[in-house]
């Protein structure tokens, strides 16, 4: 219950967090738990309760009596976790003992070799470095994994490519799923089995762009049209929160991207929380696209000013940029690794954007 109020209070800190340095208005010795927001955090000294911090960026140098409950677009963490850690970001670089158990979704998620997690590990990633020390089990679900640490227990791996690197110590069994063999280097050190169990992880498609389906192309256009003729201010607005602020926009869409979803799961188990999990979901849902129109609209402009060094004006004459951006987005959506990358950072740096757009709105009627 405790974690379950922790996120609840992440989802809203991050939904109307303002791009200014992370200073907490609670960050004193004598308070219990710490909440941190901001486009950039960092606690100044020791925290004697829970951390619970969204941000852009986050970084912990200083011991954590409590649970650490983080999400951000960049996470580093070097001080001591007295309880649970959970994290969820783009970039995650742990150094430093956590007493209790970790849980970890991230795109890249490192654990040096002074981590040393005390209680079970769950760690989800594109990529992930199993370093230092992991006093229980162990599970893994990444596309790439990377094991040369010390595992005292048993260790279950779901991935694309897994190795065990020369300096990798496994007390217990290895469990693996993979579509190709585990690569174990000499040197590494298995006490127990190593087993590949049946079966072949999903490959992720999106759904419409390959193929370049008209009918997706045509929804999201006039989606872009709807919101245009809706909130012309709000729009234009936001487009120049990401003119002013890509970082802050980017760091904020990263928190809000990462953090939400998993208040929708403990709502989800929780059971009573069903419909309210079901109105956030839609509420999700629609931010993520409303963000990734606004940064359409922002490459539509870009490309036009570019090719004719003009202002874009009308409401025909955005929608057509709309159009434009919604083809060159389709077109860098195929650049082979990198497409899709930049894709998610468009869409998380609009979702930012109008997210800054929408509090400093609601601020400025207040």
């Amino acid at each position: 219950m405790r974690l379950y109020l922790h996120l609840c209070v992440l989802a809203f800190l991050a939904a109307v967090s303002l791009p200014a340095p992370g200073q907490d208005s609670r960050d004193d010795e004598a308070s219990a738990n710490v909440y941190m927001t901001g486009t950039e955090v960092w606690p100044t000294g020791p925290i004697h309760g829970d951390l619970v911090a969204a941000a852009g960026r986050v970084s912990v140098d200083h011991p954590i009596d409590g649970d650490a409950i983080l999400a951000a677009g960049s996470i580093d963490l070097r001080g001591r976790v007295g309880e649970d850690l959970r994290v969820a970001g783009g970039f995650v670089t742990l150094a430093a003992p956590v007493r209790g158990e970790a849980l970890v979704v991230a795109g890249s998620i490192a654990f040096g070799p002074a981590s040393d997690i005390g209680g079970r590990a769950w760690l989800a990633g594109g990529d992930v470095a199993v370093a230092g020390t992991f006093r229980r089990d162990v599970k893994v679900y990444a596309r790439n994994i990377l094991v040369l640490g010390h595992v005292a227990g048993n260790i279950h791996l779901f991935g694309g490519t897994i190795e065990l690197l020369p300096s990798a110590r496994i007390d217990g069994n290895v469990t693996y799923v993979s579509n190709t063999p585990i690569k174990i280097h000499p040197g590494a050190s298995v006490t127990g089995s190593v087993t590949r169990e049946p079966g072949q992880l999903p490959t992720l498609h999106l759904p419409g762009w390959p193929p370049f389906r008209p009918l997706l192309m045509f929804g999201l256009l006039a989606a872009g049209a709807l919101l245009l003729a809706l909130f012309p201010r709000f729009t234009a607005s936001s487009l120049q929160t990401v003119r002013a602020s890509p970082l802050g926009s980017l760091g904020l869409g990263t928190a809000i991207f990462f953090s939400v979803p998993p208040v929708i799961l403990l709502l989800v188990i929780s059971i009573i929380g069903i419909p309210i999990a079901l109105v956030l979901a839609g509420v999700y849902a629609a931010a993520l696209l409303s963000g990734f129109l606004i940064a359409a609209f922002f490459v539509g402009e870009r490309v036009i000013r570019l090719a004719r060094r003009g202002a874009v004006g009308g409401y025909w004459a955005r929608v057509g940029t709309l159009a434009i951006a919604l083809i060159v987005m389709w077109l860098v959506r195929h650049i082979p690794y990198a497409g899709g990358f930049v894709i998610l950072l468009a869409l998380l740096i609009g979702l930012g954007a109008m997210v800054l757009q929408a509090f400093s709105h609601y601020a400025t009627r207040n």
